[in-house]
């Protein structure tokens, strides 16, 4: 079973955190996380603009809320993706705004919580609002 780990290195340079992601979460070869070495879905690995961006890797701490030019338009364009697209609400400037106001260990705090499933304490998908260890759906829970 797979559950989520408070870990500073999951959390992608947009907000995501990408211990929720179902590439993560999957038994064979789950995705590392963007700023990991290792294994990564497609998207991440080759599509993703944020990743490759070279100002962000500039950054004191790579989170793109840092950038002078914050929110650029992946940033917006993948924010109302999330919003929109999946079962599970999520917002990764939301996610920038509360690690800016309260810290990222105080982020990881409230991420575990907020996917870990209430009956087995696996890992829900920000994806399909599933819990990848015994498949509890999540995608009627409001945010």
């Amino acid at each position: 079973m797979k559950s989520i780990t408070a870990d500073r290195n999951k959390i992608a340079p947009c907000g995501l955190n990408c211990a929720v992601c179902s590439e993560a979460l999957r038994k064979e070869s789950p995705c590392v996380g963007c700023r990991n070495e290792g294994y990564k879905g497609e998207y991440c690995a080759n599509l993703c603009k944020i990743v490759k961006c070279e100002i962000r890797k500039t950054l004191p701490d790579g989170f793109c809320d840092r950038c002078p030019q914050y929110p650029c338009r992946e940033i917006v364009d993948k924010e109302c993706w999330y919003a929109n697209a999946y079962p599970m609400i999520e917002s990764l400037m939301g996610n920038l705004a509360f690690i800016g106001e309260n810290g990222i260990e105080k982020f990881l705090q409230r991420e575990k919580v907020r996917w870990t499933c209430s009956d087995c304490g696996g890992g829900i998908s920000v994806h399909d609002g599933v819990c990848y260890g015994c498949g509890k759906n999540y995608t009627d829970r409001k945010h």
